[in-house]
Formats: structure tokens, sequence, C-alpha cells
């Protein structure tokens, strides 16, 4: 046996050792965006309320209507990427949360914002684009 010389012996015969130790790759999640590849910002700065910032519910949804269309020219080229269809579906659902949160505090910025942007109403009350005609009117002034 091979205890009897002085090695551990495994089922099969080899010396027992630790397992080998692999090296896991770090989870990359959307490197694109990370490194603000192919993703046009040049509408957030308007939406700023001081300079830093960052957080404020238009200066997000503009960032994150920029994502939308980064994501959604993705996935003309790669119709089968369900993975980033998953991501285009989290990203427009959270954007639709923050519109519907604009909607109720502040009705003239939402307005405005949706015109400028370009984006649909996500009011469901809203189904004749009458927020769109008013910010519409808003802008012509």
């Amino acid at each position: 046996m091979a205890s009897l010389c002085g090695h551990r012996a495994g089922v099969f015969g080899s010396a027992v050792r630790g397992a080998p130790r692999v090296e896991r790759a770090r989870l990359v999640i959307s490197a694109s965006f990370k490194n603000k590849e192919n993703i046009d910002l040049e509408k957030v700065p308007a939406y700023k309320q001081h300079d830093s910032d960052s957080g404020s519910t238009q200066v997000q949804i503009a960032r994150l209507s920029a994502r939308i269309t980064q994501i959604g020219d993705h996935m003309k080229a790669n119709r089968k990427d369900f993975s980033s269809k998953r991501g285009l579906e989290a990203v427009l659902s959270q954007r639709k949360r923050l519109l519907r949160y604009l909607y109720r505090t502040d009705r003239a910025a939402y307005d405005k914002l949706i015109g400028e942007l370009g984006i649909r109403s996500v009011i469901a009350g809203d189904s004749h684009k009458a927020a769109q005609r008013v910010a519409a009117a808003a802008a012509a002034k």
C-alpha cells in the first residue's frame, strides 16, 4: 500500500495534494458603459442643477436615456443577445419609475424633459400625448 511507504495515496493511487488553485475572472458588467464608450452624454449637463449634480431625477433620466440609446443600437446589431435585452428592460423600467416620480413631484420639469429627450409619456392617463403637446408648446415660446 502507498501508506506503507510514507506517501498518502488517493483513490486512484496518486499522491493526494491540495486542489489546484483556480483564478476566477472578475465579472465585468457592461465594460463599454463603465468606460463610457459609445454613450452620448452631451445632453446630461443641461439638466444639472449645480456643478456637482449627478443624482437629481432629471440627470438620472438623461443618463439612462443615453444608456438606452446605446443598448438599443447594440440590440439592432445583435438581435439574439438576450442578456443585453434583459439589461435593456431593466434600464427602461428604472427610467419609467423615475419619470413617474418626476410626474408626481414636478409636472413642469416632466413636460420639459420628455419634450427635449423625445420620450413617450409613461403616464397611463396621458394616452393623447397631452404632456408632449404642453412640452412642445413650452419649447416653442
